[in-house]
This record gives structure tokens, C-alpha cells and sequence, in this order.
């Protein structure tokens, strides 16, 4: 008798409910985190500002404008992605810059000013909303252009180029200050070099030269003066003496002085030949004889 065939059903465990959800919301899901980081990565420079050292920053905020109350100092700082965060280096800084400006006589040179400065921290906030972060184009060099047009257009090239250096910077200085004003410290101003067209170079060193020929040939003038008086002098302190010794010299005098020599000399140990009354006047003739 063939042995039926029993099917039995085995049952399957129902389906965890939390594996269906995400089964069905698994793609939505992973989108979603996709777009987020994304957006974060999109968003993090703008939300999140590090602020190194000798820097500050100036919160501009979208809805109400520049934080002008609050100077953020070094470190990270974070903001909405939609307000904007602007860094500034507040450390001394020295930019140098070219200027060709025209001489009275009409005559161009060329300057090369080198300025030390620095943002005014206090007035940072200020300083941003004024000028902006370009400050040293908009304030600090047309500042300095306007002085030097001024002044320089008051001068002769060769004297700017010899002597009005010193005359420029301490204009310059007094002027800039006034820059501070515009939220700006000007800590010192120096003019680097003067260039001359060459022509006008070579006849203003021509000219220098002679001035130091002339320096020195009034030096040997005055050397040669004072060693005239000084041999004037001299000779007529020697004839002073000549007179006075002429005056007080007699011929017994000068017999007795030439015994006395004479004596002298006959007492030394050289070897000498001495004639008694043959020389001139009666005194002796000494002889002096080689060995």
C-alpha cells in the first residue's frame, strides 16, 4: 500500500518590524544623510572662522548689520552660514610704494616711500565700516601721494635730491598722523630713494662734485693763511732776536767768548792743533787733526 504523501506547512517567523521600516525607508534615509553632509560641508567654512594670531575679526550680521560693540580676537569662532565674518592682520606692517611727481621747475623724480602701520584695534568695527578692508589704497597712499604733490612741487629737483629727505619724511609723518582720524596708526614713514632722470642725475652729482672741490680748496686756502702768518711770524721773531743780540755784542765780548771756547777745546780729549794769536783778531786757530 503506498504510503501517502503528508505535507506539512512550517511556519516562517513573522518579519521584524523594525527591518521592514528601514527596508522601506532605507533610500529616503541614506539621501537624506547624503544632503546633510553635503550641506554641512558646504556650510562649515561659513559657520565656522578661525581667527590666528595678530589677526581680529568683524562680524557683519544679515539682519542687523556690522557688530560694531565687539572686536573677536584669536581663535574659532562660530556664525551663521548666512552673517559673514571679516579677519584682519593688526600686527605693524610696512608697505612700500612708488610715486612720480613733477618738481617746480617742471622736472619729474621718482620716490620710493616705504610706511610702517597698523589698523587701529580699538576702531576696527569703525575702520570696517568707513574705509573696508582695502584701507591702505583708499586712505593711507593717496594720503601720502597728496603730501608729496604738495611739497615736492614747492622744490627744485637738486634740492629735494640733496637736502629735503629728512624735510619730506617729517612732513609726511606730521600729515599721516592725521590718518589715525581715519582709524589708521602710522608708526613711521621713511623715504627709501630719489631717482632723478639721468641727465638731470649726472649734472646734479657734476655739481656736487665741484661744491666738494670747492669745500676743499677754501680748507687748503685757510691752511696755507695760517702757515703764512705763522712764518711771519717766526721771522719776525727772529729778527727781533738778530736785533737785540746785534745790539748787545761787542768785539771784547765775542774775543772773550772764543777764549772761552777755545779753553773749552783744549781740555777735551780729541786730538787738536792749537796756534796761539794766528787766528783772526788774536784768537787762537784750532786744528782739528783725523785719526
Amino acid at each position: 500500500m503506498a504510503q501517502a504523501s503528508v505535507k506539512r506547512d512550517i511556519p516562517q517567523p513573522e518579519e521584524d518590524a523594525t527591518e521592514s521600516w528601514l527596508r522601506r525607508k532605507g533610500p529616503t534615509l541614506l539621501v537624506l544623510v547624503l544632503s546633510l553632509v553635503i550641506v554641512a560641508a558646504i556650510l562649515w567654512p561659513r559657520m565656522v572662522v578661525n581667527i590666528g594670531s595678530g589677526q581680529a575679526g568683524v562680524l557683519f550680521r544679515w539682519f542687523s548689520g556690522t557688530e560694531r560693540g565687539r572686536v573677536f580676537d584669536e581663535g574659532v569662532h562660530v556664525t551663521l552660514p548666512w552673517d559673514s565674518m571679516v579677519v584682519y592682520d593688526i600686527r605693524l606692517q610696512t608697505q612700500e610704494r612708488e610715486y612720480t611727481l613733477l618738481t617746480r621747475t617742471g622736472l619729474p623724480l621718482t620716490l620710493r616711500v616705504a610706511i610702517r602701520y597698523q589698523p587701529d584695534l580699538r576702531m576696527l568695527p569703525q575702520l570696517h565700516v568707513a574705509v573696508g578692508p582695502n584701507y591702505l589704497d583708499k586712505v593711507v597712499f593717496p594720503e601720502t601721494e597728496a603730501v608729496l604733490r604738495r611739497y615736492v612741487g614747492q622744490y627744485d629737483p637738486e634740492e629735494v635730491y640733496t637736502s629735503k629727505r629728512g624735510f619730506l619724511e617729517s612732513v609726511l609723518m606730521g600729515s599721516l598722523t592725521q590718518a589715525e582720524s581715519r582709524f589708521v596708526i602710522i608708526d613711521d614713514v621713511l623715504v627709501k630713494s630719489i631717482e632723478l632722470p639721468q641727465a638731470l642725475r649726472e649734472e646734479v652729482e657734476r655739481k656736487l662734485v665741484l661744491q666738494e672741490q670747492e669745500k676743499a680748496y677754501v680748507h687748503r686756502l685757510g691752511i696755507e693763511r695760517k702757515e703764512a702768518e705763522r712764518k711771519e711770524i717766526e721771522a719776525a721773531g727772529i729778527a727781533a732776536y738778530q736785533s737785540t743780540l746785534a745790539r748787545t755784542l761787542t768785539p771784547d765780548l765775542l774775543r772773550w767768548q772764543g777764549v772761552e771756547a777755545t779753553r773749552d777745546l783744549a781740555q777735551s780729549p780729541n786730538t787738536k792743533t792749537i796756534i796761539v794769536g794766528a787766528g783772526k783778531d788774536g784768537l787762537p786757530l784750532i786744528l782739528g787733526n783725523d785719526r
